[in-house]
């Protein structure tokens, strides 16, 4: 006989920085979401049981939806609404409701909220590459039995919303909305939610990319590495990398970047500096949420190599799933004439 369980993600930072017509892309992508994962097959590799388990998972975000939708008419964007109601309290929580239907009658709670967790990952993943900075999960809980004992995904929206604009203001690479369900039914095609090991290209990617959510500072030393180590999976760069070999080989997919957009050597100088130590170390900054733009502009110029480098991979990550495919395969032919 079938077991449902039910688990609710309590959120209390909901909604991401967006600018009007982002809001409403957003907006769109949540109910497209919201629409699809019914009753929708979902596997989980459980170490608890040491073998890999089998759902029916549905997800509710009607509660999400509405707060999304509550910011848009109250200030007609997110942005807006979040400098606006930024010492409101519940201004900018919601919640999503996941129900897991198993033949295998009930969960241990390990295992239930391990199977969670990994869904809302791959939620996370689904809803960043179909329109990048669309997912959030900040000061979020678990409800249900149990739940005091595991905690969720933190998840940042700012890196990839960031990335976005990157790309959007280099014009280089073109980043544009996917349909959810295209996303979510590529990254089942590989086989994500089954392993928590990644072997595959994409799978590691998948894994950096869920670290550079979790980061707590978008300006750590740690992103330079993750977004060159992503770049370098896309382009098949074994041993010394030739940073320019894996440009041209990232042009041949994306179209030559735009001089403004060629944030390569650059990325690249931050790498080897970090390796042989040379990279000067920075104090963690202090979380201001009402810096001046003149400060926030400062810190960002630091950044701007890895914003732009994940926005490449974003771009390829979308290349991917309009085509179908899971890798790249390079190759060089020699022709006498």
């Amino acid at each position: 006989m079938a077991n449902s369980q039910i688990v609710t993600l309590n959120i209390g930072d909901v909604i991401p920085n967006a600018g009007d017509n982002e809001s409403s892309w957003i907006v769109s992508a949540w109910e497209g979401a919201d629409k699809y994962i019914k009753n929708v097959p979902f596997k989980v590799e459980d170490p608890y049981q040491a073998k890999l388990v089998q759902y029916k998972v549905s997800l509710d975000a009607s509660d999400l939806i509405k707060t999304l939708k509550n910011a848009q008419e109250v200030s007609g964007g997110f942005a807006n609404y979040l400098q606006a109601c930024k010492n409101e309290d519940g201004a900018t929580q919601g919640k999503l409701v996941v129900t897991l239907e198993t033949e295998n009658g009930g969960l241990e709670a390990y295992s239930l909220y391990h199977s969670v967790t990994v869904f809302f990952q791959q939620l996370m993943l689904a809803m960043n590459i179909a329109l990048p900075g669309s997912c959030q999960i900040l000061n979020a809980s678990y409800e249900g039995e149990g739940a005091a004992s595991f905690e969720p995904p933190q998840i940042d929206s700012n890196i990839f919303t960031n990335g976005w604009l990157s790309a959007f203001d280099a014009e280089w690479p073109i980043l544009k909305p996917l349909k959810f369900s295209d996303v979510w039914s590529w990254l089942d095609s590989q086989y994500t939610s089954e392993t928590d090991t990644a072997l595959s290209m994409v799978n590691k990617v998948m894994f950096c990319l869920l670290e550079l959510a979790h980061q707590s500072s978008a300006y750590s030393a740690s992103n330079v590495l993750l977004v060159s180590h992503m770049l370098e999976l896309f382009g098949k760069m074994e041993n010394d990398v030739n940073h320019n070999l894996l440009r041209e080989r990232i042009s041949i997919i994306l179209g030559q970047p735009s001089d403004k957009a060629d944030s390569f050597n650059e990325l690249y100088r931050m790498k080897q500096s970090l390796i042989r130590s040379e990279q000067p170390v920075r104090r963690p900054a202090l979380v201001y949420h009402d810096a001046d733009d003149e400060i926030l502009q400062q810190l960002e110029m630091h950044n701007s190599p890895v914003e732009q480098a994940l926005a490449i991979v974003l771009a390829l990550l979308q290349d991917l799933v309009i085509n179908k495919c899971n890798v790249y395969q390079f190759s060089e032919q020699v022709t006498r004439v």
